[in-house]
Protein backbone atom coordinates (compact mmCIF):
# COMPACT_ATOMS: atom_id res chain seq x y z
CA UNK A 1 0.00 0.00 0.00
CA UNK A 2 1.27 3.16 -0.76
CA UNK A 3 1.59 6.27 0.99
CA UNK A 4 -0.84 9.05 0.77
CA UNK A 5 -0.06 10.97 -3.12
CA UNK A 6 -1.09 14.50 -3.65
CA UNK A 7 -3.02 14.57 -6.89
CA UNK A 8 -0.53 17.31 -8.48
CA UNK A 9 2.25 14.39 -7.60
CA UNK A 10 0.11 11.22 -8.66
CA UNK A 11 -0.31 13.75 -12.50
CA UNK A 12 3.34 13.59 -12.79
CA UNK A 13 4.20 10.15 -11.81
CA UNK A 14 1.46 8.91 -14.60
CA UNK A 15 2.92 11.22 -17.04
CA UNK A 16 6.32 10.12 -16.27
CA UNK A 17 5.23 6.31 -16.66
CA UNK A 18 3.52 6.90 -19.73
CA UNK A 19 6.75 8.23 -21.46
CA UNK A 20 8.96 5.36 -20.15
CA UNK A 21 6.28 2.36 -21.10
CA UNK A 22 6.38 4.36 -24.74
CA UNK A 23 10.46 5.12 -24.66
CA UNK A 24 10.86 1.08 -23.99
CA UNK A 25 8.70 -0.08 -26.51
CA UNK A 26 5.94 -1.34 -24.68
CA UNK A 27 3.27 0.71 -25.95
CA UNK A 28 2.90 2.52 -29.72
CA UNK A 29 2.21 6.38 -29.78
CA UNK A 30 -1.57 6.08 -28.65
CA UNK A 31 -1.56 2.69 -26.68
CA UNK A 32 -2.04 1.43 -23.69
CA UNK A 33 -3.89 3.41 -20.71
CA UNK A 34 -3.11 4.01 -17.03
CA UNK A 35 -5.11 4.89 -14.53
CA UNK A 36 -4.63 5.58 -10.34
CA UNK A 37 -6.84 6.23 -7.30
CA UNK A 38 -6.22 9.65 -6.02
CA UNK A 39 -8.81 8.92 -2.77
CA UNK A 40 -12.20 9.96 -1.81
CA UNK A 41 -13.84 8.18 -4.32
CA UNK A 42 -11.62 9.82 -7.40
CA UNK A 43 -9.29 8.38 -9.81
CA UNK A 44 -7.19 9.90 -12.46
CA UNK A 45 -7.02 8.22 -15.68
CA UNK A 46 -5.08 9.09 -19.53
CA UNK A 47 -6.97 10.67 -22.33
CA UNK A 48 -8.50 9.01 -25.13
CA UNK A 49 -6.24 8.96 -27.63
CA UNK A 50 -3.33 10.59 -26.18
CA UNK A 51 0.17 10.08 -27.14
CA UNK A 52 1.89 8.33 -24.06
CA UNK A 53 5.10 9.48 -24.41
CA UNK A 54 3.91 13.26 -24.65
CA UNK A 55 1.61 12.95 -21.82
CA UNK A 56 1.67 16.71 -20.08
CA UNK A 57 -0.46 16.56 -16.31
CA UNK A 58 -3.17 18.88 -17.39
CA UNK A 59 -4.07 15.77 -20.08
CA UNK A 60 -5.26 13.60 -17.47
CA UNK A 61 -8.69 12.88 -16.64
CA UNK A 62 -10.03 13.35 -13.58
CA UNK A 63 -13.40 11.13 -12.45
CA UNK A 64 -15.28 9.64 -10.01
CA UNK A 65 -15.72 5.54 -9.66
CA UNK A 66 -18.78 5.78 -11.64
CA UNK A 67 -16.64 6.99 -14.77
CA UNK A 68 -18.11 10.60 -14.48
CA UNK A 69 -15.65 13.19 -15.47
CA UNK A 70 -14.75 15.64 -12.77
CA UNK A 71 -12.27 18.12 -14.42
CA UNK A 72 -10.83 16.99 -18.11
CA UNK A 73 -11.78 15.96 -21.61
CA UNK A 74 -13.07 11.94 -22.75
CA UNK A 75 -11.06 9.39 -20.95
CA UNK A 76 -9.82 6.27 -22.40
CA UNK A 77 -11.78 3.91 -24.56
CA UNK A 78 -10.68 0.81 -22.20
CA UNK A 79 -11.89 3.27 -19.08
CA UNK A 80 -14.75 0.40 -18.05
CA UNK A 81 -12.23 -2.09 -17.47
CA UNK A 82 -10.31 0.25 -15.14
CA UNK A 83 -13.53 1.07 -13.36
CA UNK A 84 -14.07 -2.99 -12.88
CA UNK A 85 -11.07 -3.73 -12.03
CA UNK A 86 -11.20 -0.55 -9.06
CA UNK A 87 -14.70 -2.34 -7.81
CA UNK A 88 -13.59 -5.95 -7.89
CA UNK A 89 -10.64 -5.15 -5.81
CA UNK A 90 -10.87 -2.38 -3.53
CA UNK A 91 -7.06 -2.16 -2.34
CA UNK A 92 -5.84 -1.93 -5.88
CA UNK A 93 -4.51 1.90 -6.34
CA UNK A 94 -3.26 2.02 -10.15
CA UNK A 95 -3.58 0.04 -13.39
CA UNK A 96 -1.40 0.23 -16.16
CA UNK A 97 -2.44 -1.23 -19.58
CA UNK A 98 0.47 -1.31 -21.90
CA UNK A 99 1.35 -3.01 -25.60
CA UNK A 100 4.28 -4.96 -24.73
CA UNK A 101 4.64 -6.62 -28.06
CA UNK A 102 6.67 -10.00 -27.75
CA UNK A 103 3.83 -10.54 -24.91
CA UNK A 104 1.35 -10.03 -26.82
CA UNK A 105 2.77 -11.67 -29.96
CA UNK A 106 2.93 -15.21 -27.67
CA UNK A 107 -0.88 -14.49 -26.99
CA UNK A 108 -1.32 -14.49 -30.86
CA UNK A 109 1.03 -17.74 -31.36
CA UNK A 110 -1.68 -19.05 -28.46
CA UNK A 111 1.21 -19.50 -25.95
CA UNK A 112 1.19 -17.27 -22.75
CA UNK A 113 3.15 -16.67 -19.76
CA UNK A 114 1.40 -19.49 -17.12
CA UNK A 115 3.02 -21.66 -16.11
CA UNK A 116 6.32 -19.50 -16.89
CA UNK A 117 9.47 -20.93 -17.56
CA UNK A 118 11.62 -18.76 -15.32
CA UNK A 119 10.97 -17.98 -11.98
CA UNK A 120 11.97 -14.08 -11.68
CA UNK A 121 8.23 -13.64 -12.84
CA UNK A 122 6.88 -15.22 -10.05
CA UNK A 123 8.55 -13.40 -7.46
CA UNK A 124 7.75 -10.19 -9.24
CA UNK A 125 4.01 -10.60 -9.61
CA UNK A 126 3.01 -14.32 -9.08
CA UNK A 127 1.21 -16.28 -12.12
CA UNK A 128 0.37 -13.83 -14.80
CA UNK A 129 -2.27 -15.55 -16.97
CA UNK A 130 -3.67 -15.06 -19.90
CA UNK A 131 -7.49 -14.04 -20.68
CA UNK A 132 -8.88 -15.14 -23.74
CA UNK A 133 -9.50 -12.25 -26.41
CA UNK A 134 -12.50 -9.65 -26.10
CA UNK A 135 -13.03 -7.23 -28.53
CA UNK A 136 -11.24 -4.11 -26.98
CA UNK A 137 -13.23 -1.29 -25.65
CA UNK A 138 -16.11 -3.28 -25.12
CA UNK A 139 -17.79 -4.73 -21.75
CA UNK A 140 -16.60 -7.41 -22.85
CA UNK A 141 -13.32 -7.13 -21.44
CA UNK A 142 -14.35 -6.36 -18.16
CA UNK A 143 -16.72 -9.44 -18.01
CA UNK A 144 -13.53 -11.38 -19.41
CA UNK A 145 -10.65 -10.40 -16.73
CA UNK A 146 -13.43 -10.35 -13.86
CA UNK A 147 -12.43 -14.61 -13.17
CA UNK A 148 -9.18 -14.28 -13.52
CA UNK A 149 -8.92 -11.30 -11.40
CA UNK A 150 -11.00 -13.11 -8.61
CA UNK A 151 -8.15 -15.41 -8.75
CA UNK A 152 -6.59 -13.17 -7.23
CA UNK A 153 -3.74 -12.66 -9.95
CA UNK A 154 -1.60 -9.04 -10.06
CA UNK A 155 -1.21 -8.94 -13.16
CA UNK A 156 -2.53 -10.80 -16.72
CA UNK A 157 -2.45 -10.87 -20.14
CA UNK A 158 -5.39 -10.21 -22.55
CA UNK A 159 -5.18 -12.73 -25.72
CA UNK A 160 -4.29 -10.28 -28.76
CA UNK A 161 -4.34 -7.15 -27.02
CA UNK A 162 -2.27 -6.26 -24.16
CA UNK A 163 -0.44 -6.46 -20.23
CA UNK A 164 -2.74 -5.58 -17.14
CA UNK A 165 -0.65 -4.85 -14.14
CA UNK A 166 -2.47 -4.17 -10.46
CA UNK A 167 -0.38 -1.86 -8.17
CA UNK A 168 0.38 0.37 -6.07
CA UNK A 169 1.80 2.97 -8.19
CA UNK A 170 1.93 3.41 -11.88
CA UNK A 171 6.45 2.99 -11.69
CA UNK A 172 5.62 -0.32 -10.00
CA UNK A 173 3.09 -1.11 -13.38
CA UNK A 174 6.25 -0.11 -15.42
CA UNK A 175 8.27 -2.25 -13.69
CA UNK A 176 6.40 -5.04 -13.82
CA UNK A 177 5.29 -4.68 -17.59
CA UNK A 178 9.09 -4.68 -18.88
CA UNK A 179 9.28 -8.30 -16.08
CA UNK A 180 6.45 -9.82 -18.36
CA UNK A 181 8.05 -8.48 -21.82
CA UNK A 182 11.43 -9.69 -20.47
CA UNK A 183 10.27 -13.11 -19.46
CA UNK A 184 7.90 -13.00 -23.39
CA UNK A 185 11.03 -12.47 -25.07
CA UNK A 186 13.00 -15.87 -22.80
CA UNK A 187 10.11 -18.17 -23.81
CA UNK A 188 10.21 -17.01 -27.34
CA UNK A 189 14.22 -17.81 -27.23
CA UNK A 190 13.40 -21.11 -25.94
CA UNK A 191 11.15 -22.02 -28.05
CA UNK A 192 13.09 -21.20 -31.17
CA UNK A 193 15.79 -23.24 -29.61
CA UNK A 194 13.75 -25.91 -29.60
CA UNK A 195 11.63 -26.16 -26.64
CA UNK A 196 10.07 -23.70 -23.57
CA UNK A 197 9.61 -26.27 -20.92
CA UNK A 198 7.90 -24.91 -18.19
CA UNK A 199 8.65 -24.81 -14.31
CA UNK A 200 6.40 -27.85 -12.51
CA UNK A 201 3.99 -26.79 -10.30
CA UNK A 202 5.54 -28.29 -7.42
CA UNK A 203 8.25 -25.40 -8.06
CA UNK A 204 5.47 -22.74 -8.99
CA UNK A 205 4.25 -23.59 -5.38
CA UNK A 206 7.60 -23.57 -3.83
CA UNK A 207 8.47 -20.57 -5.19
CA UNK A 208 5.59 -18.54 -4.70
CA UNK A 209 6.07 -19.06 -0.62
CA UNK A 210 9.10 -17.75 -0.68
CA UNK A 211 7.64 -14.92 -2.60
CA UNK A 212 5.24 -14.45 0.04
CA UNK A 213 2.43 -15.23 -2.24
Amino acid sequence: MRAPVTEPALRKAICDAGRVLYERGLIGPTDGNLSARVGDGRLLCTPSGAHKGALREGDLVLLDLEGRVIRGGRASSELKMHLALYRQKPGVLCVVHAHPPSAVGLTVAGWGLDPPVVPEILFAMGRVPTVPYASPTTSDVPDAVAAVVASGCEAFMLARHGSVVLCDDPMTGVLRTEIIEHTAKITIAARSAGSAVPLPEEEIRRLLVLAGR
